[in-house]
């Protein structure tokens, strides 16, 4: 979803009044993103037979909040409804932080992180909760995350280490916002999603147990995105390969995913006017939207993980772009 409809975020009052941007940049890629606001990514271009052209839909605005571009969701993605979740019989309030009075996406997206490594070709830094007085999740973690570029290749990676002395229940994700056409030469974005099951929602929360895709849903063939208006969570995963093909551009994305990404959420949404927009949100997640809840009242398959303390969760993405 779009940062401009975030409400009730608590922006930091010491950021500088231009953030400092970090580059990774090879001859084939090139990606910018700011480590003193959640490591949110601004551009990320690839070298189209000489030319430069963006693969993400930028920044709006260069000056936080952002939108688009794309940013980390932890401990959590997607939403907790009215912020309350219930984990071994006690009850956990959180900030609620948008207009759906939901929870959404975690709290590192607008976090300064502490830089370990920064090359043109590699990123690490880390982030611990107990450093922010306001952190909004009841348990300690310290989140660990990599960026690495080779060839053409970009691999971004996560990790959340419980250092808390109970058991905590965690969950992350990846929200790049692509652009639905690289060139004047694209009519639309085909993409191929290797999911045979979607959550019926209400709202963006699942009302049921995931059924087979159809219509609209499935994804599973070559055909333009067209105007779905989607905003779904997928599962069972019969590949861990998703592609988005460009066949103006000739250009192929393949974006690959660690076992640990046992959900999708897709973002496809569409103006009033039922024309889609310029962009689609392919979000690889661990775990089901309310996740935390779903799992405490039972549900199979929920994709959310428990970590006793001193355990660690870990995974990433590779993306890669074929010519």
């Amino acid at each position: 979803m779009t940062q401009s409809q975030y409400q009730n975020q608590k922006i930091k009052t010491n950021l500088k009044s231009s953030l400092k941007p970090h580059t990774l940049k090879n001859g084939q890629l090139e990606l910018t993103f700011f480590p003193d606001y959640g490591c949110y990514w601004n551009t990320l271009r690839i070298n189209l037979r000489g030319k430069w052209v963006d693969f993400l839909k930028a920044l709006h605005g260069d000056q936080p909040p952002f939108r688009y571009g794309s940013y980390l969701m932890a401990p959590w993605s997607n939403r907790i409804v009215q912020g309350v979740f219930e984990f071994e019989g006690k009850r956990y309030q959180l900030q609620k932080n948008f207009p759906d009075q939901t929870a959404i996406h975690g709290d590192v997206r607008n976090r300064p992180w502490k830089v370990q490594t920064a090359t043109d070709e590699k990123f690490e830094a880390v982030l611990e909760s107990r450093t922010f007085s306001d952190f909004n999740y009841p348990f300690k973690l310290q989140f660990h995350h990599s960026l690495r570029i080779s060839e053409n290749c970009l691999r971004m990676s996560l990790s959340i280490e419980n250092v808390d002395r109970e058991r905590a229940p965690v969950g992350f994700g990846f929200h790049p916002f692509f652009k639905r056409r690289l060139t004047d030469q694209d009519q639309d974005v085909i993409l191929l999603l290797p999911a045979q099951k979607v959550y019926p929602d209400e709202k963006c929360i699942p009302t049921s147990s995931a059924v087979s895709v159809s219509g609209k849903t499935d994804l599973r063939s070559e055909r333009l995105l067209g105007s779905p208006n989607l905003d779904h969570c997928f599962t069972d995963l019969t590949s861990n390969l998703i592609c988005l093909i460009y066949p103006g551009s000739k250009v192929e994305v393949q974006y690959r995913l660690d076992p640990i990404f046992t959900h999708v959420v897709v973002y496809a949404p569409s103006e009033d006017s039922g024309e889609a927009k310029d962009f689609v949100a392919v979000e690889p997640v661990t775990h089901v939207n309310n996740g935390f809840n779903f799992y405490t009242r039972g549900w199979n398959g929920t994709g959310v993980q428990i970590l006793e303390p001193g355990d660690r969760l870990e995974g990433g993405c590779e993306l890669s772009v074929k010519l």
